[in-house]
């Protein structure tokens, strides 16, 4: 692996800090979703807390005999049971989508690790995913190519990237 200080064309140098803006961009949407799917699940223990107390009014009010409440709460109660089902969706989703984008994150830390040299690179072995020790390595994890292959892949993912994202 090269260090940075050796990346001296600059065309190299502008496709490393193209990276490094991908990659900040990536944890920025990551930590979106993060905050985003804390701030659902705070939603539907609350809305869960809403049944309880609409529950249990209509219980008093069912032990003195207030029908239009009993009635008023039944309504109120049939409500609540479908916003819970559908936080309880939404959490779900955003609980995948947070997996996604965490997974997404640290492929793209591992590659610019990869290409520039620059923290710590943990040892694999092509063994790893057949043995199931780690589900996120398998026969064609970056850290088993050589350096060239590693580049020319970089370069590739980058491109891809750029044009996910409609820069290129």
């Amino acid at each position: 692996m090269l260090p940075v200080s050796s990346f001296s064309n600059s065309s190299t140098r502008r496709q490393l800090a193209e990276m490094k803006h991908t990659l900040s961009l990536a944890r920025i949407a990551r930590d979106d979703v993060r905050a985003a799917h804390a701030a659902s699940v705070q939603r539907l223990e609350s809305a869960r807390a809403g049944l309880a107390t609409i529950l249990r009014r209509g219980e008093l009010a069912r032990g003195i005999d207030d029908d239009e409440t009993v009635a008023v709460a039944a309504r109120f109660a049939a409500a609540q049971r479908s916003t819970i089902e559908v936080l309880e969706r939404k959490v779900d989703v955003q609980h995948d989508e947070l997996l996604l984008t965490e997974r997404t994150v640290a492929d793209m830390e591992l590659e610019l690790r990869s290409v520039t040299g620059i923290g710590p690179m943990p040892a694999a072995t092509p063994g790893d995913a057949a043995a199931g020790s780690d589900p996120t390595v398998d026969a064609s994890d970056y850290r088993v190519l050589d350096h060239a292959a590693r580049a020319q892949s970089a370069d590739e993912r980058l491109a891809e990237l750029k044009r996910r994202m409609g820069r290129a």
